[in-house]
């Protein structure tokens, strides 16, 4: 097949769309350890350890469409990517591209490391752990198909990624600061796969994967998706109560309300009347509060 035809069907399987809720934790870590720490980081490090962590997503999504695919999960009205559905790609080469994708970020990891100049523990258990559930999200243990999905979305593109980054820039070290301000963004990512679960939720019993929203019944499951669209801004507002150090509290304030009237408040209206939309309009709601938490910790941690 032509290169740049070969390309698009790759970046497809891929799952560009979800990049953002790895460059945002991506974004929030690094802010954090240039405040704290005080320093000037090298762009050139920042690079590669970021470019590890987009590589185990890209990889984890490469896998994900492979076993949802042939565990015979996905069909052409149930999935998030239809890549082996409608026959872009070959089975075979959506897994090769996984572990190819895996190379890489082990690559990029590795150079990034190096460049840093010291070896630090918390980094390496961090990046393996990444790669652990990429694998088993819907491989191996099938974390997914239990009940665990929003679990490990919630710690992966939260915690994780932003303490990785953080850890990577501080000399191997944690911070409890980073840990609570990554979880609003580990929360609103986590609504994405309870958004998509919703949606899915009959077809996905059908198929014998238990998930928090066909265990609990449609109804609960909207009270729940509601909940879970309203939880980030409580953890933004503790957060900032936690360390009002870093807090322009007044900003805070005005934006919060605005946006739960303008992001949150019509979406869940929409949702309940439109369940086949609701993962595209929760989409919507993930890049509005990643932005504007985003653009807060910019200006508030000192």
């Amino acid at each position: 097949m032509p290169l740049a035809s070969s390309i698009r069907k790759y970046l497809y399987a891929a799952r560009v769309f979800s990049l953002p809720c790895s460059i945002f934790p991506i974004i929030v870590g690094f802010l954090i350890s240039e405040k704290v720490q005080r320093s000037s980081h090298e762009v050139i490090i920042l690079f590669f350890i970021g470019s590890s962590v987009l590589l185990v997503h890209v990889a984890s999504n490469y896998f994900n469409t492979y076993y949802d695919f042939q565990n015979k999960i996905d069909d052409e009205e149930h999935c998030i990517d239809d890549t082996l559905v409608k026959k872009v790609l070959h089975e075979n080469e959506v897994y090769n591209a996984a572990f190819i994708c895996l190379a890489l970020a082990m690559t990029f990891f590795g150079i990034g490391v190096t460049l840093v100049g010291n070896a630090y523990v918390l980094p390496y258990i961090i990046f393996f752990g990444a790669i652990f559930f990429g694998i088993n999200y819907t491989g191996g243990y099938q974390l997914k198909y239990n009940c665990l999905g929003e679990l490990v979305i919630f710690i992966a593109f939260g915690p994780i990624i932003a303490t990785f980054i953080y850890s990577c820039l501080s000399n191997g070290s944690s911070s409890l600061l980073v840990l609570v301000a990554s979880c609003p963004l580990g929360l609103a990512a986590a609504s994405l796969v309870y958004a998509n679960n919703v949606r899915d939720s009959g077809h996905d019993l059908k198929c014998g994967v238990r998930t928090i929203a066909n265990q609990i019944g449609l109804n609960n499951a909207l009270k729940m998706y509601s909940f879970l669209l309203i939880l980030p801004y409580i953890q933004v507002a503790g957060f900032f109560m936690l360390y009002p150090m870093y807090s322009p509290l007044l900003l805070l304030s005005i934006l919060t309300p605005v946006t739960l009237y303008f992001a949150i408040a019509p979406h869940y209206q929409q949702a309940t009347n439109s369940i086949n939309t609701i993962f595209e309009k929760t989409l919507i709601n993930y890049h509005l509060f990643s932005s504007f938490y985003t653009i807060l910790i910019y200006y508030s941690v000192e």
